[in-house]
């Protein structure tokens, strides 16, 4: 996977502040894999290469805070985009046993999850993901196979689904916190793209360079930075 030019990432990111999160996501999975189809991607391995792009572009720790729901105490974490990538899911497809049937199922997609949650209700939206995922027609109860299917899920796509174990130094509450890749990813690049602007701006106001030549600098637009702070 190529690393984008910062020009690229800026235009993506440009292109991605009005959409929702999926499409965000699949905005800047494109970009990284050009003709990529993110959303026939299995939920675990459309994280995976959100973190891959992530390791590319930030390098592969994470830097964390949350606040401790006992207390409110801040707690900062750290994480290796390498352990939770050990979390990708090796196979596309999971078998179960509901009710004496031998059930195969495919990983949901993105796609997939988008669909259920257009659904007015649960049960609706839980039908909805069966129908999509199920590979044969099943006539055990609805729920003992959901259920069923939920369990195979998890163990076959943990990423999918990635959780965090934290507990606070202050009152030693233990918890878990959902860790949402895409959330995170598009967070640092919009913080990312704004210090950038900032940089054209004070570049561009200094010596009058547009912004394609400021954004194709390598490590001397830093030392412009300085002598134009300085």
């Amino acid at each position: 996977m190529p690393a984008p030019t910062a020009a690229e990432l800026l235009g993506a990111w440009e292109r991605s502040a009005t959409l929702g999160p999926v499409e965000r996501e699949d905005t800047l999975l494109r970009l990284a894999e050009p003709g990529l189809e993110p959303e026939g991607l299995p939920v675990g391995e459309r994280d995976a290469r959100l973190l891959e792009l992530r390791q590319l572009l930030f390098g592969s720790q994470l830097d964390g805070i949350a606040d401790c729901p006992r207390c409110g105490e801040p707690v900062e974490y750290a994480l290796d985009t390498g352990a939770l990538l050990a979390g990708r899911p090796e196979q596309s497809t999971v078998e179960l046993m509901v009710s004496g049937e031998r059930l195969h199922a495919r990983l949901p997609t993105g796609a997939d999850l988008a669909e259920a949650a257009s659904a007015g209700d649960f049960e609706t939206a839980r039908a909805l993901l069966l129908a999509r995922c199920l590979v044969e027609d099943s006539n055990a109860p609805q729920a003992e196979v959901a259920a069923e299917l939920a369990e195979r899920l998890a163990k076959a796509d943990s990423l999918a689904d990635a959780r965090l174990s934290l507990a606070c130094p202050e009152c030693g509450n233990e918890w878990t916190l959902a860790f949402e890749v895409g959330a995170w990813l598009w967070g640092e690049l919009e913080a990312w793209a704004w210090r950038t602007l900032l940089d054209v701006h004070a570049l561009a106001s200094a010596y009058g360079w547009s912004e394609a030549d400021i954004l194709a600098m390598g490590p001397r637009r830093e030392l412009y930075l300085e002598l134009v702070g300085g």
